[in-house]
């Protein structure tokens, strides 16, 4: 019973370890962003759509680059296609968007707003 759990614990931490690689590869594949210049992935939560309950992950990752070299590097990225456009917005305006979200990316919103609280709190 000991062995089966230590492999079930590599598997738990094999999965894990890819939840966090795949949302980096997400971020540089989508974005053009150099890998070296995001930070490790902070898991903050799960949301989910009202409607088909499907989960959504959200984590949050700083950037080292200015915005307009984001702006830059996102018009060469690799999958740059699955998106329309990339929005520069404040904390306000962002707040002011969320109303017009999908219900699971209000979550997420919601989820950023509670770990910057958390984050005054430190």
């Amino acid at each position: 019973m000991g062995e089966r759990l230590t492999n079930s614990e590599h598997n738990n931490s094999k999965v894990s370890q890819e939840m966090f690689d795949s949302i980096i590869r997400e971020v540089v594949e989508e974005i053009g962003v150099p890998v070296t210049s995001l930070s490790n992935p902070l898991f903050i939560g799960i949301s989910r759509r009202v409607l088909n309950v499907r989960p959504a992950a959200f984590f949050f990752i700083k950037c080292n680059i200015e915005s307009k070299e984001i702006q830059r590097l996102y018009a060469g990225a690799k999958d740059g296609y699955e998106s329309t456009q990339l929005y520069t917005v404040s904390l306000i305006e962002l707040e002011n968007m969320a109303s017009k979200m999908p219900g699971c990316h209000q979550g997420g919103f919601a989820l950023y707003k509670l770990m910057l609280e958390a984050m005054k709190n430190i």
